[in-house]
């Protein structure tokens, strides 16, 4: 039989055991209780991490069980060391791993993919409208030029618009911190671009007026 001992004092094993498990929003009723082939031992933070593991989906490694303001550390270490009887609270507090095949993750990949092909494209309108400026295009060219690249342009932020319309329906676990902080990062690049596009419009309806104006 396995006893456990603290401060020098016999702790009585658990083999059953009622609490409720709180990560973040979630709360979660447990019920554990030892296997048969376990019988005369006692339930372990082991046997807790795989219980929580089951429900919340955070792998023991990436747990970080509270109770009172202590962590339950020690895998083999029986409950009852920490003082847990039946209708405590344990705040659980990790991450649980994102599956490379989840569909959002899948969608934000393909975002990020056609953003820097969008990207590429802003950067060559932007050389060529900043050739027409330096005056390395015949006036007979120009106009025509401008008119191309107005165009080019509306689509580009029509493209980065979308973007942003894919990014807001991304629906992430509230605990997917890696997603949330691409998505937001993504957003701020397409805004910081849609800027750009802004003030390229403007230099091209400069250049129009002022071809029309001569």
């Amino acid at each position: 039989m396995r006893i456990n001992c603290c401060f020098g004092f016999k702790m009585a094993a658990i083999a059953r055991l009622k609490l409720e498990v709180i990560y973040g929003s979630q709360k979660h009723k447990i019920e554990l209780s030892l296997p048969a082939s376990e019988a005369g031992d006692s339930l372990t933070v082991a046997h807790l991490q795989e219980k929580v593991h089951q429900l919340t989906e955070v792998p023991p490694e990436n747990q970080k069980l509270i109770y009172k303001g202590k962590s339950l550390t020690g895998s083999q270490k029986s409950l009852s060391v920490f003082g847990l009887k039946d209708g405590v609270k344990v705040m659980l507090i990790g991450k649980k791993p994102v599956p490379k095949d989840d569909p959002e993750m899948v969608r934000i990949g393909k975002v990020g993919n056609s953003l820097t092909v969008e990207e590429q494209k802003l950067s060559e309108l932007t050389y060529r409208l900043d050739g027409i400026h330096r005056g390395f295009l015949d006036d007979a060219k120009k106009r025509d030029t401008l008119v191309y690249l107005d165009k080019q342009l509306a689509v580009v932020i029509e493209n980065f618009t979308r973007m942003l319309e894919s990014l807001d329906s991304l629906r992430f676990d509230e605990f997917n911190k890696e997603g949330r902080a691409k998505r937001k990062n993504m957003v701020d690049r397409i805004q910081t671009l849609l800027d750009r596009c802004d003030g390229l419009l403007r230099g091209v309806k400069d250049m129009k007026t002022s071809g029309e104006e001569s």
